[in-house]
């Protein structure tokens, strides 16, 4: 037994960030109530698959680590509830809120998040009406919709890449490779 409490808290010593206290967590997410959970449960709106949105989160995550950069991505579906959240090893925890405001920006605009950042800066109403939205918050770049025909049906982003720019390449990498494997297992059929 001694053995094996010695093992497990081997295990996390590995696995806990150094300098981590729980005092410096930040909490994403509420708990539902009792009662909430007891609700009726809808399935998740239309959007992507969670194989494929695994593979594009991945994908994205490994990309950034690639060029030393440590990320968060995440997929959406249609109504911006997350398919996936991928942290890799360093990002910070900040990078999953930024980077669900960027996905939920795309999903519910259309078009990517740096489009509306740019636009923002242009148009005070749409600046406003953004940061007005908890679940989108300040214009960011970093998010592309997955479209279905001209009809946004999810959306990738990435955060904490120190350029917008270079966190798109890596979430575009993540859909390209996303779609490839789709195609190859459709093909299979």
């Amino acid at each position: 037994m001694k053995r094996l409490l010695l093992a497990m808290a081997g295990a996390a010593a590995l696995c806990a960030p150094a300098g981590f206290s729980s005092a410096m967590a930040q909490v994403t997410f509420t708990t539902p109530s009792n009662d909430a959970a007891r609700a009726p449960r809808p399935p998740r709106d239309r959007g992507p698959a969670l194989a494929p949105a695994v593979v594009a989160a991945q994908t994205a995550v490994q990309t950034c680590a690639d060029r030393g950069y440590q990320v968060t991505a995440v997929v959406v579906d249609s109504a911006g509830l997350p398919v996936v959240i991928l942290s890799g090893n360093g990002a910070a925890a900040i990078t999953q809120s930024i980077a669900m405001g960027k996905a939920v920006s795309s999903v519910r605009n259309g078009k990517p998040s740096g489009e509306l950042a740019t636009e923002a800066q242009k148009n005070p109403e749409l600046a406003a009406r953004l940061q007005a939205d908890p679940q989108q918050g300040p214009p960011r770049g970093g998010g592309i919709p997955i479209m279905s025909g001209t009809t946004p049906i999810g959306a990738i982003a990435v955060s904490g890449s120190p350029d917008a720019g270079w966190g798109i390449e890596c979430a575009n990498a993540g859909l390209a490779k996303a779609m490839a494997s789709s195609a190859r297992t459709r093909s299979k059929r």
